[in-house]
């Protein structure tokens, strides 16, 4: 029910398809930019200058990056568990290098654990969805 409008502006005549093309690609770029502030810290700076901005957001778009790439190349996994996701991955990190005071056992088991029931929930929503 809502109605978007777009106002564009060319020095040459394109055509539609580059426009609609143009005007699409901005739904994935504010997604990339939420996964960021969410994963990465990307809203987070405190910086007075452009230098420093500039320095930060290249840091945190590198760290979203690996973090996305780390996620993208996971082998298939047992059904049972649902892959690695950046999110999971970055609690990883955080608990295996910043906060080590749990041993590793430790926090593999509570992934494992945690990533099971979400595959559960998964598929109970799906098996919801399609009873419907």
């Amino acid at each position: 029910g809502e109605l978007a409008f777009y106002l564009c502006w060319s020095p040459r005549p394109v055509p539609l398809h580059t426009l609609v093309t143009v005007a699409g690609s901005r739904w994935s770029i504010e997604e990339l930019f939420q996964t960021g502030k969410g994963q990465v810290g990307l809203d987070h700076y405190q910086v007075r200058g452009w230098t420093g901005w500039h320095r930060f957001i290249t840091l945190a778009m590198l760290a979203l990056a690996v973090l996305t790439i780390l996620a993208a190349q996971q082998p298939d996994t047992d059904p049972e568990i649902i892959a690695l996701t950046v999110a999971e991955i970055r609690r990883l990190l955080n608990a295996f290098i910043l906060a080590a005071s749990l041993p590793p056992e430790h926090t593999l088991h509570w992934s494992i654990w945690r990533r099971t029931s979400q595959a559960r929930a998964r598929r109970s929503h799906y098996q919801r969805r399609q009873a419907k």
